[in-house]
C-alpha cells in the first residue's frame, strides 16, 4: 500500500478518526445476539472495534493488511492476552483454518474492494470461515450523488483533529474525482494548520457500491440477506437511509 494514504500509520489514522464512536453500541449488541463468542473482524484497522468486542468477552481475531496498523492494534490490545489475535493479511485471500460465530467488516472498509473480482474473492474467503449459524455483517454508506459529482478540484471541509505528536489543530479538506464506469471515487485530502496550509496531501480510492449492486453480488455469492438496516438503530433500509448494513448467513 502506498505510503501517501491515510491508511499508512496507526497514529495518523487514530488521530483522524477520534470522533467515530456512534457504531460501538451496535456492534456490542450484535455480538450478544450471536450464536457463540468467536469473532473475526476483517480490515480491523488499529483495533477500535476490537476493544468493543473484547470488553464483551469475545474471543477476537482481526485481519489487517497495513503492517503499522497490525503493530498498533497489537500494542493497544496487549492487555487482553490470548483472547485476541491480530493477523497481517489480505482480506481477498486468507485462510485461517477456523470457523467463526460472527464475521464482520465495519466503517466502510468494504469500499476498498475496488472491483467485482476483489469483492467476490472476499466473499468466498468469508464463506470458508462460516458455519451454518455464523453471521456475517457489512457496514457501508450509501453513495450520495451530490458527493460524487462535485466540481473537479473544488475542496470541501471533512474534519478537524488534534495531532497527537505536535498538539497542533489540523483541518482536513477533500476533493474527489468519480469514474462512473468503474464506480471508483478517487479522493485527495489536504491537511492544514493555521501556520501551514497544505502541509500534507493524501490520496485514496473507494468503490461506490449502490444497494442494487451489492444485493445482487451477495445473492450471487450465496448469501442469505437476513436484514438490511439503514442505520445503527436497525431501522429498515429505505430511501432516506445514509447507511446500508447487511446481516447475512451463508445459504446451506
Amino acid at each position: 500500500m502506498s505510503e501517501n494514504t491515510i491508511y499508512h500509520t496507526s497514529r495518523l489514522y487514530d488521530d483522524i478518526h477520534w470522533w467515530k464512536k456512534n457504531d460501538m453500541d451496535f456492534w456490542a449488541n450484535l455480538f450478544h445476539e450471536t450464536y457463540g463468542n468467536t469473532v473475526l473482524e476483517l480490515a480491523c484497522g488499529t483495533g477500535r472495534l476490537a476493544q468493543v468486542m473484547l470488553r464483551e468477552d469475545a474471543i477476537y481475531t482481526g485481519l489487517e493488511i497495513v503492517p503499522d496498523f497490525v503493530i498498533g492494534a497489537t500494542i493497544k490490545l496487549a492487555n487482553y492476552g490470548n483472547m485476541v489475535s491480530i493477523i497481517e493479511g489480505d482480506m481477498r485471500s486468507f485462510n485461517l483454518d477456523k470457523k467463526f460465530d460472527l464475521i464482520f467488516i465495519g466503517f466502510n472498509s468494504f469500499l476498498h474492494l475496488l472491483t467485482d473480482k476483489d469483492a467476490m474473492d472476499f466473499f468466498h474467503c468469508v464463506q470458508a470461515h462460516m458455519h451454518k449459524n455464523s453471521r456475517f455483517v457489512i457496514d457501508i454508506y450509501i453513495p450520495n450523488s451530490l458527493f460524487l459529482y462535485r466540481p473537479e478540484g473544488m475542496r470541501f471541509h471533512v474534519l478537524d483533529y488534534t495531532d497527537s505528536h505536535t498538539n497542533e489543530h489540523v483541518v482536513v479538506e477533500e476533493s474527489n474525482i468519480y469514474d462512473i464506469d468503474t464506480e471508483i471515487n478517487d479522493l485527495t485530502w489536504y491537511f492544514s494548520t493555521d501556520d501551514k496550509r497544505d502541509f500534507d496531501q493524501r490520496q485514496f480510492s473507494m468503490r461506490m457500491y449502490f444497494p442494487s449492486k451489492i444485493n445482487q453480488m451477495l445473492t450471487d455469492a450465496g448469501f442469505k440477506i437476513c436484514h438490511q438496516w439503514g442505520d445503527y438503530y436497525r431501522t429498515d433500509l429505505n430511501e432516506g437511509s445514509n447507511l446500508q448494513i447487511y446481516d447475512l448467513q451463508v445459504v446451506s
